[in-house]
């Protein structure tokens, strides 16, 4: 038996400037793309005062995230959550939470055994990430998600604790059946956001037990590697689940160096010119610093007569320049 899960709400190009560098040849990186699990929204410009359970909030459940496995009082939840940039306009909201569910799945006819909720979330029109405290009476930071803008999109990246256990109506206690079954349960609404027919993503979702035990650790390479579907069920029944459906998405990280190739004399400098896409701080090393050495920003000081490597990282990518150095 399944349950509906309660819905829960809410360029630094560091060294771009000109250097003295031989055959100026563009050297990019091609942005990277992912598989992730495509959440359908339609949004419809609610606000706070409108009915929580309007048409305008996403329920999805990926079902069967792991092997059955014995009960665990806590699970981590981490995944990342791909939200466009072009919901998020002045005054607008995205609010987002989940949790996970139980089934006990000792016997053939699984049988509800409770629920246990995730800390939910909003991220804001300056991309801030809170979360509403009933005592305070106001939106307080969160530690348990980060956001950073990558291209077409703002990805969160969230790691939290299970709650206790909820059992209302349950028909079974997880904590006592050999095999449980775990769903993991996300659900989203947008404030002031008008986004019909659209879509937010989901991909790199993990769910560990209190004693290390990984049940599912899933980055949607296919549709294979997961075992389930998702459902949209705002005030729907439960027959509405439809087959998992993954998108390929591109997150337009990329790192640009003007040369690949740069000449300097000894005792003098010369500049190593980059850019990140997204704005993102670029380090630089040099593979032989008695050749020649480089600094913070990328500016290449020549030590004596010979070549050195010099590796620029950002965005997860890599650079090589080979640096001449020359006699004086």
């Amino acid at each position: 038996m399944r349950k509906n899960l309660k819905r829960i709400m809410a360029m630094v190009g560091a060294g771009v400037m000109a250097v003295s560098l031989l055959a100026p040849v563009p050297h990019v990186l091609a942005a990277s793309t992912n598989k992730v699990v495509e959440v359908p929204v339609n949004f419809t410009n609610s606000s706070w005062e409108d009915d929580w359970d309007s048409t305008s909030n996403t329920d999805a459940c990926i079902w069967e995230a792991g092997e059955p496995s014995a009960y665990s009082e806590k699970y981590t939840v981490s995944y990342k959550l791909y939200i466009p940039v072009s919901f998020i306009k002045e005054d607008s909201t995205v609010n987002f939470g989940g949790g996970l569910s139980f089934n006990d799945a000792t016997e053939e006819e699984w049988k509800w055994a409770g629920w246990s909720e995730l800390p939910s979330a909003e991220m804001h029109e300056d991309a801030s990430l809170t979360r509403w405290d009933d005592e305070q009476k106001k939106d307080v930071p969160i530690d348990y998600a980060t956001v950073k803008k990558s291209g077409d999109f703002y990805v969160i990246t969230y790691e939290a604790e299970s709650g206790t256990l909820q059992s209302e109506e349950a028909q079974s206690d997880p904590t006592k059946a050999e095999k449980v079954d775990l769903d993991f349960n996300f659900a989203i609404k947008g404030i002031n956001i008008t986004a019909k027919n659209s879509a937010v993503y989901l991909d790199d979702l993990k769910i560990t037990k209190a004693d290390g035990t990984v049940l599912t650790n899933q980055n949607f390479t296919s549709a294979k590697t997961v075992e389930g579907d998702y459902r949209i069920a705002p005030n729907k029944g439960e027959n509405d689940g439809k087959a998992l459906k993954l998108a390929t998405i591109t997150d337009n990280k990329a790192l640009t160096v003007k040369s690949a190739k740069a000449t300097v004399k000894v005792g003098k400098t010369v500049k190593i010119s980059a850019t990140a896409t997204p704005a993102t701080k670029i380090t630089y090393t040099s593979s032989n610093k008695k050749v020649a050495t480089v600094d913070s920003k990328g500016v290449v000081t020549g030590k004596k007569a010979g070549k050195a490597t010099i590796s620029v990282k950002a965005n997860g990518k890599t650079v090589k320049v080979t640096v001449t150095v020359k006699k004086k």
